[in-house]
Parts: C-alpha cells; structure tokens; sequence
C-alpha cells in the first residue's frame, strides 16, 4: 500500500511569542490532525523538542507552567532584557533605564554572552528530557547556524538538550555551542521557520507555524545598538518571509505579546495558537485532503 502523506510542522523562533506553538499543537490534536514530523527553530525547537517526547500536550502545558514559577527560570535574565526596553514616566523611571541600558552596553563589550552556561543548561534540563532525537515518538530536527562555515545546519540527531541548546543559543545572550566539531548558534538567523528542514526530513504536506510580530515604528535611535538591531531584524524578516513560501500552509497567531522576554503572556500567547487554528481549520482540512490527492495521483 502507498504511504499516506506525511505531515510536517514546523515551528518557528519568537522567545515569549511562541508559547502560541502550544496552542496550535492543542488544537491539531483536538481535531484528530496528526504530524509526523516536527521542526524547530530556537523557542519553537524547545517546544518541537517536549512535544516529540510525549505526545502530550496537556503534559506539556503542565510542564511549562511550572518552569515559569521555578528558580531555573527566575535565574535565566528574561525579566532583564523586558525591563530593558520599558517604556514609563518620571526621573525616577528614567534614571533606573539609563542605568540598565549602561550595564547591559558594559556587558555586551565586555562578556561573550550575558547568561551563563550553567544557568542555560539548568533551564535545558528543566524543560527537556535527557533523551535523544531517536529515543523521540516523533522524527524531529533543530536548526542552527554554524558560525565558522556560515552553513545552515540541520541537527536531527544525538541529545536532544544538546541540539536544542545550539538552536536557541542567541547571539550576545548565550554562548554559542560547539557540536560535533561545530561553533553553532541560533538557527533564526538562517532559518527563522524551519519549512526547508521539514521537507529535508520528509514531509509531503508543511504546516508552518510564525509567531513574529510584524516591524513596528522605529523611534529615533538611542545608539549604535539600536540602529543594528533594528537593520538585523529587517533583513531576517524578509529572509523569513521568502522561506515561508514555500510551506503549504501558515498559521501566524496574532498573540499580542508586547515583548519577546515578556512570558507573562504565556497563557495568552497559548490562546491565541489556538485561535489561529480554529479559524484556519475548514481551510486546513481542505488544503490537507487535497494535497492527499494529488500525492495519490502522482504515485498512481
């Protein structure tokens, strides 16, 4: 007998943001809609990485929950980078932001990372079983940038909290991770939704899954800093954009969450994931069967 069509997700980096992969990945199984695959990149690799494990999104949520109230996570400096960019009145407020901005510019200059790897592994641990890819229900691949071959690299095999480290280590933030004889760092800089991975491991039919915010207003910069961020954020969203053409359906969950360190929102974040699916399922359901379609009449 033919194989079915094999059904690919692929989940795409946004830190806070992609806690809406969690509602996707709930409403597809409320709906009987199996993957047999999973991809991610960065925040949707560690995400891709829980669900592949079990299979269990209610688990998954449980789990998650309690990581946001753990010391691993009270340690792991997101309230820093949130505060950072606040926005507030007074002298006061004004004062503690100048101070901030100066710590984390003294920082930026003079450390290669400002979380350490200690603190990254504990929050790895935390989150994902000592597991590897093969020990996985599901096949799974991370994706990651090789710093010194500049390649786009597909880690689809050995520990999992080893693969998902190098995926989400974020330039400045987390040291990059030497993996197999390579200096690797976060696959959003190559491939923020890993669509191209999923078909490089199989998938006939891709669902791919982007949590980024569009641009906004660029106020007027306060430094070099800013002016960087800004013009590397631009050309890694139209990387995005090119790339997700290529997945046979998107979902893009409009979450709302005002700041990529801001996990807050997680409940939220997680509603609107399924929100998105919701509204889009007549339209999946349909895209779904008549890909099944026309595999079956290639194959015939």
């Amino acid at each position: 007998m033919a194989r079915p069509l094999k059904i690919g997700l692929a989940l795409g980096g946004g830190a806070a943001r992609a806690f809406s992969h969690v509602g996707v990945l709930a409403g597809l199984e409320r709906h009987g809609i199996a993957v047999d695959l999973v991809t991610g990149t960065s925040m949707g690799a560690i995400l891709g990485a829980m669900y592949v494990t079990h299979r269990d999104v209610a688990a998954l949520k449980v789990r998650l929950a309690d990581y946001l109230h753990s010391e691993e996570f009270a340690r792991s400096g997101f309230d820093f980078f949130r505060e950072l960019d606040a926005q507030g009145e007074g002298l006061l407020f004004r004062m503690r932001r100048m101070v901030r901005r100066g710590v984390f510019n003294t920082l930026m200059v003079t450390r290669a990372a400002l979380v350490s790897d200690e603190i990254a592994a504990r929050n790895y641990a935390y989150l994902i079983d000592d597991l590897t890819v093969a020990q996985g229900r599901l096949p799974f691949a991370a994706i990651a940038l090789d710093l010194r071959s500049g390649a786009r690299t597909i880690l689809d095999r050995g520990r999992l909290r080893d693969i998902v480290a190098a995926s989400c280590a974020m330039p400045g933030v987390l040291n990059p991770v030497t993996l197999d004889g390579r200096l690797l760092v976060d696959g959003g800089w190559v491939e923020a939704v890993p669509v191209l991975a999923a078909r490089e491991l199989g998938a006939d039919f891709v669902i791919a899954v982007e949590v980024g915010n569009p641009p906004e207003n660029f106020p007027a910069p306060r430094n070099a800093l800013d002016v960087i961020g800004r013009a590397d954020a631009l050309v890694r969203g139209t990387l995005a954009n090119t790339q997700l053409k290529s997945a046979d359906f998107i979902l893009a969950p409009h979450n709302d969450v005002p700041h990529w360190a801001d996990f807050s929102t997680a409940e939220q974040a997680i509603a609107r994931g399924e929100e998105e699916l919701e509204r889009h399922l007549p339209a999946l359901r349909r895209a779904i069967a008549g890909a099944g379609r026309r595999a079956w009449w290639r194959r015939g």
